[in-house]
């Protein structure tokens, strides 16, 4: 009955493991039934001596357990010496021992443990590795190939979970990665990795960069296309001069720094950074390898003070095994190996002292206790145990994080290490649209609803004073067509500032249309209005013969008209051969750190707007040349009698500036939208506002000053004024020539410039004759010489027939000049038209 009792109290012991504070308290037997193991161990230099953490576990096992209580472990130690041969050789020698051994501790070296592994399937012998962490004995097949192969090191899959967690952990969700093809170790975990961590956390693998041996030179190629592809999270599974290699090539295109994380696998070793590469110094190669993550399987638990198997802390074991030996790597999975053996053993015994080797195959696969490494634990012959992130800072590797593969746990140590952030995955693109300022919109929309409410103003008083003298004389039906113009040049304004945020994409479309033909007529009917009264006054006055030269505001509106219909056929074949589409434009990006700023503009496009905007743009264009060319040769008219020809000059000059500018700086500046609309909408405004003052400012200030319009001399003198200012200077020396043509052709000229001077004169003597009139002075009225109606003198006469002589040029008969007498009666030899009539044809 008591060795039943024992022997549960040993499976309890060896299934839940040893709580805190838990005693033993089982019967000792000296001696006991020897269980040969078998230990593959490598005794030679470079190899640790694995003996001493072995013997120390297995004095911990029969002295501080209950378990194999009447039977003793026996160690059949064979050097393998790294060598497949010399493993098949041990292999060999321990299963022709008797008796055989029950199960085998070791090896260390992968290319000795496959063969063993693949062999002692078939004498049903368990394996247990210490040191094995190749993915080969992972993979899918493996469970076939090897069956009674066991690790309790972490293999792949510990570390590439501890990668994935690490990488989820931070919400990273694009990383690149290198691995090394030549090298199955690494090779095949890493294909292990990408799977899991696209299907299981939804991670893209931007580029896998695979590098080898054999094609060195190929690694910064390779890394280019990590960079091209704005890679900045980097894992890698390469060997250690291979790591040296990507990392140094890595620091040549700047790919390290805050904005970059590199994680490594952990080689337990450091010397492979503070070697000298053949293309980066030992300072390139620290700065390169600065901030950048190690993942390997831990060495011992961080809970140093947790009870482990055998009812011992494990802050106390460990620093018995390191004292033995401080430069084994595996000494803590030598420790929690022989354990792992001890307690699968005590299940695998039967009532009768037989083993068992299914029984032992199922208790290693079930079992779980603290061990010094942590928890130990297995599933499909694999440990699940703990993996180390660390992270390089300060020329050492500092703990940053843990995984605990028996719990699925990951956990962060210091996760602000010396003041490290992480980075984003990748350059964040940031989609901004651009929008006019709200400010500045409603600023410009007020500036352009003042101007209409301006223009309205000017258009009330060009209709409430139509028939004063001084506004009658203007042609107010082209002066309402000007403010028309007007008021349409400044609502473009306003429709220039809409946008999606207040209309919809589908009426955003009918504003584009809207803007673009109110713009284009508006100018049209502003301009095109000025254009046609400057050419009036052109046609005038460069008459040079004199005539009374009747020009209607009819020929003008036809004119005007005419510049419509080419507006509107341009504009309607536009709108039905390359309708308008609400479009998107990115804008060049705008990178700001870790941020891609992509502007975009909401535009409407047209397949062959340039096509129309090129007719347009050449129709206006013809048309200013044309208003400049009209307007500078009319510079010097100033004619109170056409009151507003200086001024509608001044007009076409500012149009024609502004017109320009505003083109030039809407091209430059399209693809800023607030320069482009305050530019351009302060062009329109000024424009046109200046051009309505320059019109209508001076109709008002004569309103003001005449509000009767009875001041009729002015304007009369105005005109005379003008007209001799330009036609009286001398002319120029002509070339003498004996041709009866230059004869006759200076004598015309001389003849012009003659009757021009009488009218000159003539005018003259009708302002004093006006004025004595004015005075009262009737004296000088009743003279002979100017009310007596005998015939002219010879003088006078000659003066008379010179004035009535028709042109040679055209042989037509001049317009004879009439005028009312003092009394009130029509003389024909008065050289003018009574003034109290001024002509309105012009």
């Amino acid at each position: 009955m008591s060795r039943w009792l024992s022997l549960l109290l040993f499976a309890v012991q060896a299934v839940g493991g040893y709580e805190a504070g838990e005693e033993l308290s089982c019967k000792r037997r000296h001696g006991g039934i020897p269980l040969p193991l078998g230990v593959f161990t490598v005794q030679k230099e470079g190899f640790p001596d694995a003996l001493p953490a072995i013997r120390t576990a297995l004095s911990h096992v029969h002295s501080r357990s209950c378990i194999l209580q009447g039977y003793r472990l026996e160690m059949i130690v064979k050097d393998t010496h790294c060598k497949t041969s010399q493993g098949m050789k041990a292999l060999f020698d321990l299963i022709a021992s008797r008796p055989r051994p029950v199960a085998i501790l070791g090896g260390q070296c992968t290319e000795v443990n496959e063969p063993i592994a693949m062999a002692l399937k078939y004498w049903q012998i368990v394996q247990l590795s210490y040191a094995e962490t190749h993915a080969k004995f992972a993979s899918s097949d493996s469970h076939e190939l090897f069956t009674t192969f066991f690790r309790v090191v972490p293999g792949s899959r510990n570390t590439n979970m501890a990668k994935c967690k690490f990488v989820n952990h931070f919400g990273w969700k694009r990383v690149g990665t290198v691995k090394q093809n030549d090298q199955p170790r690494y090779a095949l975990p890493h294909e292990a990795l990408t799977t899991r961590l696209e299907h299981g956390f939804g991670v893209k693998i931007v580029h896998t960069a695979g590098v080898n041996w054999e094609q060195i030179e190929t690694v910064g190629g390779e890394l280019d296309e990590l960079k091209e592809r704005d890679v900045r999270i980097i894992l890698v599974d390469v060997d250690e001069e291979m790591a040296a290699t990507v990392l140094c090539a890595g620091y040549h295109r700047g790919m390290y720094g805050d904005n970059y994380v590199w994680i490594l696998p952990g080689y337990h070793s450091d010397k492979w950074l503070n070697q000298t590469h053949d293309n980066c110094t030992v300072e390139e190669m620290r700065e390169a390898a600065k901030n950048h993550f190690s993942v390997e399987f831990a060495l011992t638990r961080r809970d140093v003070d947790t009870k482990i198997v055998g009812n011992t802390r494990a802050g106390d074991v460990w620093n018995e095994i390191t004292q033995l030996d401080p430069n084994n790597t595996w000494r803590g999975y030598l420790y929690d190996g022989l354990w792992t053996l001890a307690i699968a053993l005590s299940h695998s015994m039967g009532d009768n002292a037989e083993f068992s080797h299914h029984k032992m195959m199922e208790a290693i696969d079930n079992s779980s206790f603290q061990g010094l490494t942590g928890k130990v634990k297995f599933a499909n012959n694999e440990r699940l145990g703990l993996v180390d992130i660390k992270q390089w800072s300060d020329g050492q590797y500092v703990p940053f994080a843990v995984y605990d593969g028996a719990d699925d746990e990951f956990k962060i140590i210091d996760s602000t290490t010396k003041g490290w952030s992480p980075p984003l995955d990748s350059t964040i693109t940031e989609r901004r649209r651009e929008h006019i300022s709200s400010i500045l919109f409603l600023a410009m929309s007020l500036l352009a609803l003042i101007g209409i409410f301006l223009a309205l103003i000017f258009l009330l008083i060009n209709f409430r004073y139509r028939n004063h003298r001084f506004i009658k004389m203007s042609s107010p039906n082209l002066n309402n067509i000007i403010i028309a113009g007007s008021i349409c040049t400044f609502a473009s304004v306003i429709m220039l500032g809409l946008d999606t945020r207040i209309v919809s994409p589908d009426v955003f479309v009918w504003l584009c249309y809207t803007k673009t033909w109110t713009l284009c007529i508006g100018f049209t009917l502003s301009f095109g209005a000025m254009f046609s009264k400057t050419w009036r006054v052109h046609s005038i006055f460069t008459n040079i013969r004199m005539d009374r030269k009747a020009i209607k505001d009819s020929k003008l509106f036809i004119i005007l008209g005419i510049l419509l219909f080419i507006d509107i056929c341009v504009l309607v074949t536009w709108a039905f051969v390359s309708p308008f589409s609400y479009t998107v434009t990115e804008l060049p990006h705008i990178p700001e750190d870790n941020i891609v700023i992509i502007p975009e503009v909401e535009k409407c496009n047209s397949s062959h707007s340039g096509v129309f905007q090129a007719v347009l743009y050449a129709v206006k264009g013809v048309l200013m040349i044309l208003g400049c060319f009209l307007a500078w040769e009319t510079r010097h008219v100033n004619v109170p009698a056409l009151n507003d020809s200086k001024y509608i000059g001044t007009s076409v000059y500012c149009c024609v500036v502004m017109s320009v500018l505003g083109l030039s700086t809407s091209v430059i500046l399209q693809e800023r939208v607030n320069e482009m609309f305050s530019l351009a909408s302060f062009f329109v405004i000024f424009s046109t506002t200046l051009t309505l003052c320059l019109v209508f400012v001076p109709k008002v200030i004569e309103l003001a000053r005449n509000p009767v319009g009875n001041e009729p001399r002015a304007y009369r003198r105005g005109l005379m004024k003008s007209v001799v200012a330009k036609t009286s200077q001398p002319m120029s020396p002509q070339p003498r020539s004996d041709s009866s043509g230059d004869l006759i052709g200076k004598a015309e000229s001389e003849n012009k410039l003659r009757r021009r001077y009488l009218h000159q004169k003539s005018t003259q003597l009708w302002d004093l004759v006006e004025k004595l009139r004015a005075q009262g002075d009737t004296r000088f009225l009743q003279q002979e010489w100017c009310l007596s109606s005998a015939s002219p003198s010879s003088q006078e006469r000659e003066t008379s027939l010179l004035l009535r002589q028709p042109s040679s040029s055209n042989n037509r008969e001049e317009t004879s000049l009439t005028a009312a007498g003092p009394n009130g009666e029509r003389s024909s030899d008065w050289p003018w038209v009574d003034p109290d009539e001024p002509s309105t044809k012009l």
